[in-house]
């Protein structure tokens, strides 16, 4: 056997051993899962850009009707897949400080500590700031300017009904996200309306589509943060700190009745040094310097949250709205009964009488969770309720929201759109964690009610001119791209709307 042969045969067979090394990780604990592939695991379908990580888990969380945990593996990591809502409640709630972190860290100069991904001594201490931005108080005094802005994006559609019968939805509500979060949140008009100004649809590319880095890091845990690596383009970060900066010196100069993030954020800057606030007695207080690179990456966060989440969700319910007729017309009634109580005009006070409007938000997104899944790390070793093994430190804990919200045992028919599986009565008797489109616990989304509030304002808006229709271009089904990282149409989902003032 030549030297040449035999150092092909070590290094094939060194290089089977390092991707195959985990893979009995699962039958150790006695866990069922799928069999996995060299170097892929069970992600071959992922790697390829086939398939979206969030039906993968989707279809795993199927395929184990009677199992409380799936155990998988993301490349060469082992994951496990948590099918027991006691047990979401336990990793999310009940023993948070056990899986604080999501397990995704990356340069921390170009974007990595935002609040989404950021350690868990960062993020409660932003939390603590940033949650002032959220009260009821400071969400009424945004009301206004987000009225204003869904004003214009009915003008919007006003005029594309008048050049075409058939609308493009995502697009058009992709313009009023993201010019309702930089007017309500950084004081800045970024006039997405206007047919030359492209930004919007380059910045959504960069920063939806996938690359290759998050399988680098699974295959090789740390190597982004060694060698500080992104998973964000250069593009994303050169926007978020332009924002920053021009927020910035709007914020110096001007003076609102509402409180945006950048006034926060400029509090924080002046501040230099914050802490976490102890709340609790015997609570650790915590300390964190504040650097630009810290408030950008807070930049970055609400705008991608303000505007990838509340443009799929306004498309997603406008389609489910023209499929279901009679669903649109009872909220299309709502909303005419609570304006005629306030003469005519939307008031915030208004918008909160319009509770089938909010089953309506909450319908879409238990159809349509945006989120690919809920993951955690695990911190320390321990015993999940309900299960016979101990789960390792590191370990990759996620949680399928696409699984869950459409698994009949908690809403039958998941298939069919129903508003009124969320009213007080209906919803009285369900498991909490049935519902994780914005997480549970200390990491749930900051900005839920804010985009309760973005919604409700632009659906109140639309249906007060328009109905929605099926078009001869809708699709039948949607399906889901791999090439976002939320869960957005592969389709583009054409309705055409009608004037009713016009019927």
């Amino acid at each position: 056997m030549s030297i040449y042969l035999l150092t092909f045969i070590t290094i094939v067979s060194f290089l089977y051993y390092f991707f195959t090394r985990n893979f009995n990780y699962w039958k150790a604990r006695n866990v069922k899962g799928p069999t996995p592939i060299p170097f892929f695991g069970n992600c071959i379908d992922i790697f390829f850009r086939r398939k979206h990580i969030g039906m993968l888990f989707s279809e795993l969380y199927n395929q184990y009707p009677d199992e409380k945990v799936v155990g998988l593996y993301r490349m060469t990591a082992p994951t496990l897949l948590i099918r027991d809502l006691d047990i979401v409640k336990q990793v999310l709630i009940k023993n948070f400080d056990s899986f604080p972190d999501r397990g995704v860290h990356y340069n921390k100069k170009q974007l990595g500590n935002n609040l989404f991904h950021a350690d868990v001594t960062v993020m409660k201490i932003l939390r603590k700031h940033l949650s002032s931005v959220f009260t009821s108080g400071k969400l009424k005094a945004s009301f206004e300017v987000l009225a204003s802005r869904a004003d214009k994006f009915v003008r919007y559609l006003e005029n594309a009904t008048l050049k075409d019968a058939e609308i493009n939805m995502l697009p058009g509500f992709r313009k009023f996200a993201i010019d309702s979060i930089t007017m309500a949140q950084f004081g800045i008009d970024v006039d997405p309306y206007n047919h030359g100004n492209h930004m919007c649809d380059l910045l959504d590319a960069a920063i939806q589509r996938p690359t290759y880095l998050l399988e680098l890091d699974l295959l090789f845990p740390g190597i982004l943060m060694k060698f500080d690596l992104s998973v964000f383009p250069a593009i994303i970060a050169d926007f978020s700190k332009k924002l920053f900066q021009i927020g910035s010196k709007l914020e110096d100069v001007s003076k609102t009745d509402s409180i945006r993030v950048m006034e926060v954020l400029m509090n924080l800057r002046r501040q230099g040094k914050v802490s976490s606030r102890k709340i609790i007695e015997g609570e650790k207080e915590l300390w964190m310097e504040i650097t630009d690179e810290i408030l950008i990456a807070q930049v970055f966060e609400f705008y991608f949250a303000g505007y990838s989440n509340s443009s799929l969700l306004g498309t997603y319910a406008m389609y489910n709205l023209a499929k279901n007729p009679d669903v649109q017309e009872k909220l299309i009634q709502e909303i005419d009964d609570v304006l005629r109580k306030h003469d005519g005009k939307l008031t915030y006070e208004a918008l909160k009488e319009m509770k089938y409007l909010q089953m309506v938000f909450d319908e879409t997104m238990r159809m349509h969770p945006l989120t690919n899944s809920v993951s955690r790390n695990v911190g320390r070793d321990i015993q999940l309720d309900g299960t016979d093994f101990v789960i390792k430190k590191d370990t990759v804990i996620s949680i399928s929201p696409y699984g869950i919200h459409h698994d009949e045992k908690y809403y039958p028919e998941p298939e069919e759109f129903k508003p009124e599986r969320f009213s007080p009565e209906n919803a009285k008797g369900r498991h909490p964690c049935a519902m994780v489109s914005f997480g549970h616990g200390p990491r749930s989304c900051l900005g839920t009610r804010f985009a309760q509030l973005q919604f409700g304002i632009g659906m109140v808006k639309v249906f007060s001119k328009f109905r929605v229709e099926w078009a001869k271009n809708t699709v039948d089904k949607i399906t889901y791209t791999p090439m976002r990282l939320l869960l957005t149409p592969s389709e583009d989902i054409y309705l055409r709307l009608i004037r009713r003032d016009t019927l």
